[in-house]
Formats: structure tokens, C-alpha cells, sequence
């Protein structure tokens, strides 16, 4: 069927279902129309491509080359080939030799991650390149690197064996207590299946060894026109790259004996299966319940129909159990039902929860007596109502919004669509077919939904812990679940508070000066009650205006041994809720608005993070003035925060990553009281004090007047003006006047090296941490530092990953502590463990050439480049402009310096970056640690210092 007759059938159809929706069952058969707004198109060789205009981020395209194979077309002796080719595209091509690929997209200003990536799936390999625009030359070429992972990689032997290193460290990365526990569990879930052995890591021994023509051959057998999309969206000429696609896409052609693409199914079977793992380094415990179903698409308007009916009754259910996990002693921290698709062949329908220690059966049981519930009673015409309200509300918004989709989200989404063989709806005909539909979804539509949550086909019952933790067995799982059938059940009641937010408005006060900086395009007020309040409209999103709030003090001004006491205190009160309503009484009260806020109280600061729609501002303001006025002491709220941190964070202490973790953030700190190792968090948890949380989080929001209230997006300041006025210049202010108060956690003078043995994985962490003082408040030596780091970081990789294959990933993040005047950068890598003595040596020798002036231009100048591209990205964003705004308040400075660092960083020469490497990383002055397994044989390993 043609896109216009799908298209004309569809408006058909939802014209029918407006004017008579009980009668217009016969209609359900319609199919989904394309959004019109994307071409799509077949070249005569198979390949299908969709391209769309875009400008949000103005000046970017998102380029994506979608191949429809992954792992799961492996053969026995590729496995890990399809994941193994993916890195190779990166690693020369016939146009660009080995280095030239990274060395060029960063040229022009892309980072390789963020903006240059790939990955491999089970059923899928998918290219991801961001590319500028303004040049015609860079934007084609941008479209070539595409064309060349198509059908011109070079595999070459030399290339292949350097990358046979950083795959396996990728391989060593993933190893653990997850991957243990996979391994067991994939054969239960994926029986009989392909899905089960050919997980798209690999084996080491192929990954290792692998005849250069076995990956060749995966290459020409399924790289193939007839297997792929190339996906366009951005700010382009849809005309021009159509034509371009077609002239550099189409000489791709398919062999004649091809082999077909399988797609492999998942077997069902008629009873419960189980995987029960435990593990010695297992983070958390998860117990899963899993009901598997045949793939699914979404392609007619019935197939929506049958969606939000799904939507409706899962939405219900899951606010349903988030109410229990709100209750002191509830099982679980954290619990969720839903369904959807775990690969291509297979969907799922699930009941899931983490776990408190030793609750595994009886979070089992209380999720699967909601269902029981849910199907024996139903859910709530209140419920029922909400759930619709909210459904619309948020396809409203997407209406609102949609001319501000992000290229990078609809590339990805016709990525999907292309691969699933769906289509993507544009948000004002799923807003009409929502508006359509809904009213033909009977409430007893909804509750048969309950039905798919019962019953022991095709059933997977799985459970991950901690090897100390006590876990049931198969019986006692299997009676806490199907237990519930015979067991006696009141209905769920739907209990609301009635009654408006705010009871009595307050008294307003008044903006008593105003200040504009047209530059910024800032409006600042000064509050009767002595708050600031900066204002940025803008139009870079039509539903979105963010509140941000800070103010200096936070819980510097505890003693040590308070923070213990009260230095939860911001998050007790937004679990309680405000005024008159505990959590779940706001949550239902706040349906079908698009808002949320919540109190901050940081290290140096206090203040507010929060977000809405413009038509939900009044909420917004609020919400802000509750929690300073009415903020709830809540018992039960306090002890359902203090199980539920327990219950992510116990069994955390297990894992080797946060005994390294530990142990470098206690050398940096010189163990510090304030800076708590995580088995020392967990026990201090014991000593918090809800009267002393409270009265502590009462005194740092009792006085506004040193607040700066900062909002930007999707509002006009005057028409704003009455909510400032009425719900933020009423809040007391008394002219307080204070500072934070400086807490001295300083690193250990001299070298520092020090070994943690923990973990049965042969794996390696290394962390170097050079550090020392610096003029925080000096904007250039900022941006020099800025500049360093990212040089630095650009010299390792290619030394410690690209040349030695020694490690996945390397960096340098750089972090500057505004407070003390102080820096660090931090190098950190995984590796081999018999590899760290000579990793570590290699990282110190490329510091000393940092240092010696032997670093090369290049990688300045793509740093140069890449900071002027995401500052044309930057000055479009609401976030941006929210964070600067707020950071130049809490640090009394002008937002002009963050958006000036881009030029300063543009007159930067290699001169400026060697010397703050000679000035600043001193080669005696460090921090390293080492994380090896507890059977590893090797020394404790030295450093390069001086």
C-alpha cells in the first residue's frame, strides 16, 4: 500500500471513530500512517533510507547507518564478529587509513562517544555520527564515512590485531557479577533459542584468534544493501540529500547466494522456568517475574488501540505498587510492571522489584497480589480517569513540542521503525487517535489486561543476590506467588485529599527593582522580602520552563557529626510531600500536569530544582512556596527513605568497583570525617533524626532573602510577574546574611600509591589523580585547564588504547574546586592486570611529553573546535542557560564568562597548554590506586613519579 493510501485511509478512519467510536471496530484495521514529515524511500539495491528535515539543534544532522544483523547471525565460530567488524569500521577504510576517521570527525568538532559512536545488539549494528551543517564539504563527507562503513572497510590485518586488545578489554569491562548471573540466566530465559549463546561480546578465544577471513567474511556476507537504512535528520535540504544518497548508496549491491536473514524465535513452554543466582559481588537483589509472549508490532490502528488499553491498566498498577514501596517495611525499594520487548523475537510482560535483604519471596508475593488484585477486582473508574487524563496530557505536550524534537530522538526512532518494520507517528495524529480511541476502551478492557499476569505458561521466575543473602528456593517462590489465588482480598481504594494546594493565597509582595541585560536577554527582579528572581524566555521549547533556586550555607554549617544526624534532610521532605498532602496524595493531585519540584540542600548550597509546562506555572510557584511554608514532617516518609536507601545500597559494599572507589576518594580526601566510605554511610543511616532532619531543613529555607530564583524557557516576564510576586515575594525574608562554610578536605602532599585487592574477575582499575592550587576565579585559567585536560585525554587514547590495545576507554576529566582554589585530573582506565605496570608507565611518559612541548596542535585545535560547536548547541538549550544563570549567582560572577570560555579557548596555543602542564601537574604530586583481583599473583604496582 502507498504512503498517500495509507494516509488518506488512516484520516478515514479516525474521522469514523470521532463521529461514532462504539461502531467503529471494522475501522481498527486501518493502518498507521508514516509521519509525513520524513521521506522515505528504497533504492533500486534494497536499501532504505528516511530523511527529515530538522532544526533542533540548528546547524547538526544526525547521520545513522542501520545494518539488520547483530550477534544472533553469528556463526559457531564468529561469535563476537559482528561486535568485532563494528570496531573495525572506526579502524580504516578505503578513504580514511586507520587514524584519519577519529582525527577528522574531531577536526570538525565532534566527540568521539557523544557525537561519534556505534553499537552492536543481538539483532542489530546501528553507526551514529552527529556532523555540522554550515559546511556544505563537511556535512557530504559526513554522508561518505557513512557510505564507507557500508561497503569499504578495510578489515586489514595489522588493524585487526591492535583491536583484538581493546575488545578484550571492552570483553574484561563486562565482566562481574552481572555477567555471571547472566550467563546462568539467559539459558532459562532464552531457551532453545540463539538468543541464548550469542551474547554480542563474544568469546574471548575468537575475539583473540579469529582467522582475518572469518571477520571478512561476516563483513561481504551481511553488509549488503537489501539489510540496510541510512537515516538523515537535521537542519539539510531533504531534496539534496535524497539525490546524494541515491548517487552514493546505489552501487552497493547483494551477492546472488546471500543467504537469507533468519530471525530466530524464542520457544515457549507450558510450565514456570527458574534462574536463582547468587553471587559473592551481586550489587543488588532483583527478583523478576516473567511472562513471554510472541513479538508484536505496532502497525494499525487497532495495534494503538491495543497499546493504550495497556498503557491505562500498567499505569494504574504501577502507581499501585510505588504506594507500597513508599510504606515503612516495605519489601521492596522498588518495583515495576509493564511490558515490552526483551529482543526482536520475544516480548515480555513483567512484575519486578529490588528487593530488601532476606524480602525476595514476600516482594514476589505483594506484586503478584496486587495482579491478583487488579484482575479480581479491577482498577478504579478514578483510576481508569486519571490514567486517560494523563495519557492525553502527555501527547498533548508532544504536540506542543513538535517542532523542538530533537534530531538525535527521531533519528533513533526511525532507526527503530526501519528495524521493527513500524511506523513512527507524528505527535498530532497520535493525539488524534488518542482522543479518538480512548473514549471506545471500556474500563472492563482495561482490567482483562490483569490476565496476562496470572498463569505458569511461558513463565520465567528469575532472582539476582548477593551470595550472603538469604534466598528462597522454587517452592517457596512459586507459593508466594501462586498463593495469592486463594488468598482473601479487600479492593484497592483510590483515597485522594480534596481541596486546593494552597489553601489560603498568600498575601502577595512586590518586585521593587528591576535590572535588564539585553546581551543575556536577562530580566532581574529584586523581591520585597530581598530574593532575586532571574528571568530568560525563550522559544527553544514550547512546553518546558525550568526553575532552579540557590542560596549559600547548605550542610557546611553541620558539624561533622551532625551530617550524620540531618544531612538528609531535603530528601526526608520531598518524600512527605507538602501542606496537606503526603506523596501519594500529590502524585494524584498533580495528574494531568506536567510539573515537579524539589527542595536541595548540597554541600554549599540549598535551593530548588523543578520544571513545567507553561500552563502548570501557577503549580510550579506553588509547590516552590509549600516547601518553604508547609513542608511535611512525615514519620513514615522518613523511615520509607531510610529502607529504601538501605535496600539499593547494602549489598553495594560487595563490589570491588566500590572498594576502589572507596579508597581513592578517602586518599584524596586524607579521610576526612566528612567523606564517608559507603559501609560507613550505611551505618550512620542509624543515627539520623527526623527531628533533627527537620529542624535543620526548616532553618536553611526559613529566610529567602538570600535565594536567587532562576527561570528560563517558555514564559513572558510580565506575565509571570503575579506568581513571582504572589507565591515567591511572599516568602520570609529577614535579610539574612551568610556564608558556607569552608570545610578543608585536602589530598596528601607528595606521591601516593596504593594497591585494593578485591574481585575474582582478572580485572584491573587504575586511577592517576594529579592535583594542586589554582586561581579558581580566574576565568582563562579555567579554560587553559579545560584545555589540558582534554589534550592530555587525546594523547592517552591513542597511546594506551588505539597503539598498545591496552584498554577500552581512557580520560582525563578535569574538576576545579571553586571553594579551595584547587584542581584536580583525574586519569582512570581499565586494563589486564598483568598490563597495569606497563600502562601505568606509559600514561606518566605522556604526561612528561605533555609537559616536555611534544603534544601535537592537532589536538588543541579539535579541542578549539569542539568547544565552539557545543556552544552553538549550548546557546539553544533551556538546561544551558538554567545552569549558567544559577552558577553565576552562587559564585557572583557574569554568565557572560561560562559563554566567553569558548573564545578564550579559540586563542589558546600549545604554548599556554605546556605551560599550565609544567606550571600545575606536578610528577611528585599524586594519587594513584590500583584495583587488582584478590588472586592475582602480581606486585603492587609503582608509579612514574619523580
Amino acid at each position: 500500500m502507498s504512503f498517500t493510501m495509507r494516509l488518506l485511509r488512516f484520516a478515514a478512519a479516525v474521522l469514523v471513530l470521532m463521529a461514532a467510536p462504539l461502531a467503529a471496530q471494522a475501522d481498527l484495521d486501518a493502518p498507521l500512517p508514516f509521519d509525513p514529515a520524513v521521506r522515505i524511500g528504497t533504492l533500486d539495491n534494497g536499501l532504505t533510507y528516511y530523511i527529515r528535515a530538522n532544526t533542533e539543534p540548528e546547524g547538526r544532522a544526525e547521520l545513522r547507518l542501520a545494518v539488520n544483523v547483530g550477534s544472533i547471525v553469528e556463526d559457531e565460530d564468529q561469535r563476537g564478529l559482528a561486535h568485532f567488524v563494528e570496531h573495525m569500521a572506526f579502524n580504516g577504510t578505503e578513504r580514511f587509513d586507520e587514524p584519519e576517521l577519529v582525527q577528522y570527525l574531531e577536526s570538525v568538532g565532534m566527540r568521539f562517544g557523544p557525537g561519534v559512536n556505534a553499537y552492536v545488539s543481538f539483532d542489530e549494528t546501528v553507526y551514529m555520527l552527529q556532523i555540522p551543517t554550515d559546511s556544505a564539504a563537511v556535512f557530504e563527507t559526513g554522508v561518505d564515512v557513512l557510505r564507507e562503513w557500508a561497503g569499504n572497510v578495510t578489515l586489514a590485518d595489522d588493524a585487526i590485531d591492535r583491536e583484538r586488545g581493546v575488545i578484550m578489554e571492552e570483553w574484561r569491562i563486562g565482566q562481574g557479577a552481572q555477567e555471571r548471573m547472566q550467563r546462568q540466566q539467559f539459558p532459562v530465559l532464552f531457551a532453545n533459542s540463539r538468543y541464548a549463546e550469542r551474547l554480542p561480546i563474544g568469546l574471548p578465544e575468537i575475539i583473540q584468534n579469529a582467522p582475518y577471513e572469518r571477520m571478512r567474511d561476516f563483513y561481504t556476507t551481511w553488509y549488503r544493501p537489501d539489510l540496510m537504512s541510512v537515516i538523515v535528520v537535521g537542519d539539510i535540504d531533504v531534496d539534496a540529500v535524497e539525490a546524494m544518497v541515491e548517487a552514493k548508496f546505489s552501487d552497493l549491491v547483494t551477492a546472488a547466494d546471500a543467504p537469507e536473514r533468519v530471525f530466530y524465535p524464542v520457544p515457549g513452554h507450558d510450565d514456570t522456568r527458574f534462574a536463582i543466582t547468587t553471587d559473592p559481588e551481586a550489587p543488588q537483589t532483583v527478583v523478576q517475574v516473567l511472562y513471554k509472549r510472541p513479538p508484536s508490532r505496532t502497525e494499525t490502528v487497532g495495534d494503538m488501540r491495543t497499546n493504550l488499553r495497556n498503557d491505562l491498566f500498567f499505569s494504574a498498577l504501577r502507581a499501585r505498587v510505588d504506594e507500597i514501596r513508599q510504606e515503612p517495611g516495605a519489601p521492596f525499594a522498588f518495583a515495576f510492571v509493564g511490558s515490552g520487548s526483551g529482543v526482536r523475537m520475544l516480548d515480555q510482560v513483567f512484575l519486578a522489584a529490588l528487593a530488601a535483604e532476606g524480602q525476595v519471596a514476600e516482594s514476589a508475593r505483594v506484586l503478584a497480589t496486587e495482579a491478583e488484585r487488579a484482575r479480581r477486582f479491577g482498577i478504579t473508574e478514578t483510576e481508569f480517569e486519571r490514567g486517560k487524563t494523563e495519557l492525553l496530557r502527555r501527547l498533548e505536550s508532544a504536540v506542543a513540542e513538535r517542532d523542538n524534537q530533537p534530531s538525535r530522538g527521531l533519528s533513533m526512532a526511525y532507526v527503530q521503525a526501519y528495524l521493527r518494520e513500524e511506523p513512527v507517528v507524528s505527535p498530532e495524529d497520535q493525539l488524534a487517535l488518542a482522543q479518538a480511541l480512548l473514549p471506545t476502551i471500556t474500563l472492563d478492557e482495561v482490567n482483562a489486561v490483569a490476565e496476562e499476569l496470572v498463569g505458569t505458561e511461558n513463565r520465567v521466575v528469575m532472582v539476582n543476590a548477593p551470595e550472603t543473602a538469604p534466598v528462597p528456593g522454587e517452592a517457596e517462590l512459586v507459593a508466594a506467588i501462586d498463593g495469592v489465588a486463594e488468598a482473601e482480598l479487600e479492593p484497592y481504594e483510590d483515597a485522594t485529599v480534596e481541596g486546593p494546594l494552597v489553601e489560603t493565597p498568600p498575601t502577595p509582595g512586590q518586585v521593587v527593582d528591576e535590572d535588564t541585560n539585553d546581551d543575556l536577554g536577562t530580566t532581574t527582579w529584586t523581591l520585597s522580602n530581598g530574593a532575586t528572581v532571574v528571568l530568560k524566555p525563550t522559544d527553544f521549547r514550547a512546553d518546558e520552563v525550568l526553575l532552579s533556586a540557590t542560596s549559600p550555607g547548605g550542610s557546611s554549617l553541620l558539624s561533622d557529626a551532625e551530617l550524620a544526624v540531618a544531612g538528609g534532610a531535603a530528601g526526608y521532605v520531598a518524600q512527605s510531600g507538602v501542606g496537606a498532602f503526603d506523596q501519594v496524595a500529590l502524585g494524584k493531585k498533580l495528574s494531568g500536569q506536567i510539573v515537579s519540584v524539589r527542595p536541595v540542600i548540597s554541600g554549599r548550597t540549598e535551593g530548588f530544582q523543578g520544571s513545567a509546562a507553561p500552563d502548570d506555572l501557577e503549580t510550579l510557584f506553588q509547590l516552590t512556596h509549600l516547601y518553604v511554608t508547609a513542608p511535611r514532617k512525615d514519620a513514615d516518609a522518613f523511615t520509607a527513605s531510610l529502607d529504601q536507601t538501605r535496600a539499593f545500597l547494602t549489598s553495594q559494599v560487595n563490589s570491588p568497583r566500590v572498594a576502589f572507589s572507596d579508597t581513592l576518594s578517602q586518599t584524596l580526601t586524607s579521610y576526612h570525617p566528612r567523606n564517608q566510605t559507603l559501609s560507613n554511610y550505611l551505618a550512620s543511616l542509624g543515627t539520623a533524626d527526623l527531628d533533627r532532619s527537620f529542624a535543620f531543613y526548616q532553618d536553611r529555607f526559613a529566610d529567602v532573602s538570600d535565594f536567587t530564583f532562576v527561570l528560563v524557557g517558555a514564559f513572558e516576564t510580565e506575565a509571570i510577574r503575579p506568581l513571582v510576586e504572589t507565591y515567591l515575594a511572599s516568602l520570609p525574608g529577614g535579610g539574612r546574611e551568610e556564608e558556607a562554610r569552608r570545610i578543608d578536605m585536602m589530598p596528601p602532599s607528595g606521591a601516593i600509591e596504593k594497591t585494593v585487592r578485591a574481585g575474582v574477575e582478572p580485572q584491573a582499575q587504575v586511577a592517576i589523580v594529579f592535583h594542586g592550587e589554582i586561581d579558581a576565579d580566574d576565568n582563562e585559567d579555567r579554560a587553559i585547564m579545560g584545555a589540558t585536560a582534554d589534550v592530555l585525554s587525546k594523547m592517552l587514547r591513542e597511546e594506551i588504547r588505539e597503539d598498545r590495545g591496552g584498554t577500552y576507554g581512557i580520560g582525563v576529566r578535569p574538576s576545579i574546586d571553586r571553594a579551595n582554589d584547587r584542581f584536580q585530573l583525574q586519569i582512570q582506565f581499565g586494563t589486564d592486570p598483568e598490563r597495569v605496570e606497563e600502562l601505568v608507565a606509559a600514561v606518566f611518559a605522556e604526561v612528561e611529553s605533555l609537559r616536555a612541548g611534544e603534544a601535537e596542535v592537532r589536538h588543541l585545535e579539535a579541542y578549539q573546535e569542539q568547544q565552539r560547536r557545543s556552544r552553538e548547541t549550548n546557546l539553544q538549550e533551556n538546561r544551558y542557560w538554567s545552569r549558567i544563570l544559577t552558577s553565576a549567582a552562587q559564585y557572583g560572577e557574569d554568565p557572560q564568562d561560562s559563554i566567553d570560555q569558548p573564545d578564550i579557548v579559540a586563542r589558546l596555543t600549545m604554548n599556554d597548554v605546556q605551560d599550565m602542564a609544567v606550571d600545575k601537574i606536578d610528577m611528585g604530586r599524586y594519587v594513584q590506586v590500583v584495583l587488582l583481583p584478590e588472586e592475582s599473583a602480581g606486585a603492587e604496582v609503582g608509579g612514574g613519579g619523580e
